[in-house]
């Protein structure tokens, strides 16, 4: 009897104790995770606090530096020098302060209070109703009118810059796809915008001296070029072709070399000099732009013209992402909602890349001798100018269909900010060559064009007779409707015919040489800047089609249905960004940026 049972039990044990060992290996796997998971929390707290402490002991140093610093201007009665010296890094310093309190301490702390301001529900119907967006119109109106009377006392002339802005808003509304469909809000609060900006840099004295500064901070950064493109290219940047070590002392070989390189009596290569700039601050942006700087700075932006204008949030990101990115960058930006935009939204897009210009390619019209102040505010006026004529010259007819919660950026996908960095500087040259490519064949196709009107008007008795001053004769009451100085009206006009035939790099560099000799006056200089400060050319219609297509091949019919109104509706905004300046530009007060 024993027997079979003892049999039994034998053939149960090995089972038993296999699944036991399993068990047992499974316990102690779970706890060799949970001792792993428990070493990495202890090693990521260390790292933690090791960084944490790391950047405590920075900020107290820095603040130790400082008040040092302070107290060292203060007890040898140094100039603080607002600036370019102490003043401006104190600035900088509490600006950085300020962010950092604002949106790692008071703005969490809001939003987790849960407050909320609560509007009557009477007055939210008044304000909803259509009759007080009238009035609203009206008022801002009538306080434009009643400040140009008032302002222009002593120089009725800058009536005519207002009669031009007038006028050209005007003529996009009577040419407009659906002129029951304008809000009126979109055109009020775009040009309120301008005009604001517009009393800050030109009438201000304080926002005046603030864009001043920028400016000058602007050309000392970009200056910094030269070091690596003197050591590149070398006397071709540097304008120092001779080496006076070399020749023998006290000869007149040596003093003639001397004086050539002392007063640069060599000019530059536009290839090697102007164009050199785009290499550094495409570098700076990709680093920006990895570090998460530029995305933010964007975000606010586009938030603050969603919030003034009543854009949608796609319109108003690509809007201020144009003021540093570009036309052919910017969409980037918006790339995975270009496929849901309406037509009006994309007509929004394109006019935003055609009424203003990119940062890399601000750098090389700065060296050509145009003031860095204006040209840094006209691209900034023309991003509200660029959405209030688009919302004018092609009305919103469909709903939209983003929202700006569901906007988001995407992250970068660079492994390091080197990566950045050296992937930025090599999309520059690209962009290099296509620049000195397009002004090539635009410059020989000019004087080709120049070749053949001449030859044509020799036949009927008329000298002289050029391409360019053709464009300068069709563009003078479009000049003068601007306020340009009617001495000045051709010249400027001319200008303009070239930047919207051909190119604004090669305006800008006639405008810088115009500006060089004295032929035009402070007045008509300043509208010109603005004026010129845009992409609106036939080349950015071929970038803006490929780029757009590219990114959204099944909107491409779309983006050619609009692209040629928002061609005229991009260089109408820089034309009312021009008007602005001459409305609000006061002779007798000025004083030019340095």
């Amino acid at each position: 009897m024993s027997g079979p049972i003892d049999m039994k039990v034998n053939k149960l044990r090995p089972s038993y104790s296999i699944e036991s060992s399993v068990q047992i290996e499974e316990d102690s796997e779970t706890l060799n995770r949970r001792s792993r998971f428990r070493r990495k929390l202890r090693k990521f707290n260390l790292t933690l606090a090791l960084k944490l402490s790391l950047k405590i002991v920075l900020v107290m140093l820095y603040n130790i530096y400082i008040v040092y610093a302070i107290h060292y201007h203060k007890v040898n009665g140094m100039d603080m020098d607002w600036c370019g010296g102490l003043g401006f890094l104190i600035i900088i310093t509490l600006i950085v302060y300020f962010s950092l309190l604002y949106f790692y301490i008071l703005k969490p702390g809001y939003k987790r209070s849960h407050v909320k301001i609560r509007v009557p529900e009477r007055a939210e119907r008044v304000v909803k109703h259509r009759f007080f967006s009238y009035l609203v119109t009206l008022l801002v109106f009538a306080a434009f009118v009643v400040f140009l009377v008032v302002d222009t006392v002593n120089d009725r002339y800058r009536l005519v810059s207002a009669g031009g802005l007038v006028l050209i808003l005007l003529l996009g509304f009577i040419f407009s796809t659906s002129r029951k469909r304008v809000v009126w809000r979109h055109i009020i609060w775009g040009l309120s915008l301008q005009f604001i900006f517009g009393l800050l840099i030109l009438r201000w004295e304080y926002g005046r001296v603030f864009f001043n500064c920028l400016g000058n901070k602007i050309d000392t950064f970009l200056g910094f070029t030269d070091t690596g493109s003197s050591f590149v290219f070398g006397y071709l940047v540097n304008q120092k072709p001779f080496l006076p070590h070399k020749l023998e002392n006290n000869s007149i070989a040596r003093e003639v070399a001397e004086e050539i390189n002392r007063n640069h009596a060599v000019s530059t290569v536009v290839v090697f000099k102007a164009l050199s700039t785009v290499y550094f601050f495409s570098f700076l942006v990709s680093m920006l732009y990895y570090w998460g700087a530029l995305q933010w700075l964007v975000m606010k932006l586009g938030w603050l013209l969603q919030a003034t204008v009543g854009t949608t949030a796609c319109e108003s990101l690509n809007a201020s992402a144009n003021i540093f990115m570009g036309q052919a960058t910017a969409p980037f930006l918006i790339k995975p909602y270009l496929a849901d935009l309406t037509l009006s939204e994309i007509h929004a897009v394109m006019t935003g890349g055609f009424a203003t210009i990119a940062g890399t390619v601000l750098a090389a019209y700065i060296s050509f001798g145009v003031s860095s102040a204006h040209l840094v505010s006209a691209s900034v006026m023309s991003a509200p100018a660029a959405l209030a004529f688009a919302k004018l010259f092609y009305p919103e007819t469909e709903k939209s269909r983003t929202r700006s919660e569901n906007i988001q950026i995407d992250p970068p996908t660079e492994a390091n900010v080197l990566d950045a960095a050296t992937q930025g500087a090599t999309a520059a040259g690209i962009l290099v060559v296509n620049i000195t490519a397009i002004v090539v064949a635009f410059i020989a196709f000019m004087t080709f064009v120049n070749s053949v009107v001449g030859f044509l008007g020799d036949q009927v008795g008329l000298e002289n007779l050029t391409f360019d001053s053709i464009l300068g004769k069709l563009f003078i009451p479009l000049t003068f409707c601007m306020g340009v100085e009617w001495k000045d009206c051709e010249k400027v006009a001319r200008l303009i015919g070239v930047k919207t035939i051909l190119n604004e790099f090669i305006a800008y560099r006639e405008l810088g040489i115009l500006i060089k000799d004295g032929e035009l006056s402070p007045r008509s200089a300043v509208i010109a800047t603005y004026a010129l400060c845009g992409f609106a050319n036939p080349g950015s219609i071929g970038v803006q089609l490929a780029t757009l297509s590219s990114l959204a091949p099944q909107r491409k019919s779309d983006f050619s249905k609009v692209v040629f109104r928002a061609f005229i509706s991009g260089t109408a905004a820089c034309f009312l960004t021009a008007c602005i300046a001459g409305t609000l530009f006061d002779e007798s007060t000025y004083i030019p940026f340095e």
